[in-house]
């Protein structure tokens, strides 16, 4: 039979499309298998609090043709552990899986430290996946507190009375709303968090009592008096005055209703937050009744301090100072310390922190 012949074509043809079905083949069965895919394999924390815990979340995909099994999670240290609701994933599915990890005592290192939680599945070609969590863990200097100490002594003073009059004084970092416009706020306000309201006498803080109770606003509580009240009690004690108002007593008469709690109570664990990044980085995501005051020179630093209401024994007001990411923050603490207020702190990574622990929760926004 002759290399041209009809009969040799015919079968050389045949044998190259029997090799391309057996390559297509293999090829199929390649394909046809489980393959994770993870959104991570480092997350990096920059730098925590020895005592904290660092909570981050990694998606984990099936990118495969068949089903994907998570046989086993291992971890090198009982400090890491991991929330894993569900184990076997059908090709395209993804589970998230939330990592934590316990500083406690790791400040002991001076370099960045790292654990490793590893994934074990049945995919062939990648049968274990390390995921890395790594940064630096220290103790905090006098000036720093973190997050969640913040978050536990947090609360809000509200001022009910009309703009003009809270203008003239009012109680240092207190907001201002007007009764008249309490429920429209019931939305923004937090129902897990002490409130404290006041007006001149208390008459009005009685029925903003009632109206949040009504609203489910458990933890809401009058100052007793009103500024009456506090004047009566502590004088002018955390007052501020707008320029050329002389300081001057509130009038009219102390009215107490229920759900009170006196001056003194309130005064006693008093405290300010001050976000001193810029007006628009304010407005984008701050704190709840932190009062903005943008601070980038020693000189806008000396002249703010110097404007702040007076301290008497056993009344300190604690100041929390707030930027982004703390570091100028804290160095602001760091100077009211050492010109007369000891209670100075700053947050600890600043709301890049409070993010990352709370995400939105407290966090007001302005048109």
């Amino acid at each position: 039979m002759g290399v041209n012949s009809p009969e040799l074509r015919k079968e050389i043809r045949m044998k190259k499309i029997l090799l391309a079905l057996a390559l297509l083949g293999t090829g199929l069965v390649g394909l046809a298998a489980p393959k994770i895919q993870v959104s991570t394999e480092l997350y990096d924390f920059g730098v925590a609090v020895d005592g904290t815990v660092v909570e981050f979340t990694v998606t984990i995909t099936n990118a495969g043709d068949q089903r994907l099994s998570i046989t086993r999670v291992s971890y090198n240290c009982s400090c890491t552990s991991y929330e894993l609701p569900k184990r076997d994933l059908n090709p395209g599915e993804s589970v998230i899986m939330k990592i934590r990890f316990n500083t406690t005592g790791y400040s002991r290192y001076v370099q960045p430290v790292s654990q490793t939680v590893t994934i074990y599945t049945n995919d062939p070609a990648r049968p274990q996946v390390a995921i890395t969590v790594r940064g630096t863990v220290r103790t905090l200097s006098a000036q720093e507190a973190p997050a969640k100490t913040l978050s536990d002594t947090f609360y809000l003073l509200l001022d009910l009375r009309d703009p003009e009059k809270y203008g003239q004084g009012h109680l240092f970092g207190a907001v201002n709303i007007p009764l008249s416009e309490l429920e429209a706020w019931t939305e923004k306000l937090p129902k897990d968090r002490v409130i404290y309201v006041y007006d001149e006498t208390g008459e009005k803080s009685a029925q903003a009592v009632t109206l949040l109770q009504r609203k489910g606003f458990m933890l809401v509580r009058a100052i007793r008096g009103g500024l009456v009240g506090w004047w009566q009690e502590l004088g002018d004690l955390f007052f501020i005055w707008a320029e050329g108002v002389t300081p001057s007593a509130p009038q009219g008469s102390a009215y107490s209703g229920g759900f009170t709690v006196t001056p003194s109570q309130v005064a006693r664990g008093y405290q300010v937050i001050v976000d001193v990044r810029r007006p628009e980085e304010f407005k984008a995501g701050h704190l709840a009744g932190a009062v903005n005051v943008p601070l980038f020179t020693q000189g806008e630093l000396a002249a703010w301090a110097k404007t702040l209401p007076p301290q008497r024994q056993g009344y300190v007001l604690k100041l929390w100072i707030v930027d982004e990411d703390g570091t100028r923050a804290c160095s602001i603490a760091s100077y009211l310390r050492d010109h007369g207020y000891p209670e100075a702190k700053c947050l600890f990574g600043g709301m890049n922190s409070w993010r990352s622990q709370y995400q939105s929760a407290l966090i007001w926004t302005e048109e």
